[in-house]
Formats: structure tokens, sequence, C-alpha cells
């Protein structure tokens, strides 16, 4: 899991603690919004 969005390249000497080096990530914000969402949503579909 990254805790920075998007990405970095391994290359460019000073590195980002938490950034990925390959694919842009989402950051923890965006991450942790979206769990709420879904969690709501699977509770809202099993109570019909």
């Amino acid at each position: 899991m990254h805790l920075v969005e998007g990405n970095q390249a391994a290359e460019s000497g000073a590195l980002v603690y938490g950034q990925s080096v390959t694919d842009a990530c989402i950051g923890w914000d965006d991450t942790e919004r979206l769990l709420t969402q879904l969690a709501q949503a699977v509770r809202a579909r099993r109570q019909q």
C-alpha cells in the first residue's frame, strides 16, 4: 500500500517515502473514502 498518491521515477535521486516507483496509485485519503463508500453500499445491499 502506498500512502502518497501518484508515482515517481526511480532514477530521480531523492525518492519520496510511501510513493510508488511503478504505477500511479491513489493516496490514503482517497483509499479511506473509497472503502467507506464500499462498506456503506454493501450494508445497503444486504438490507434489501
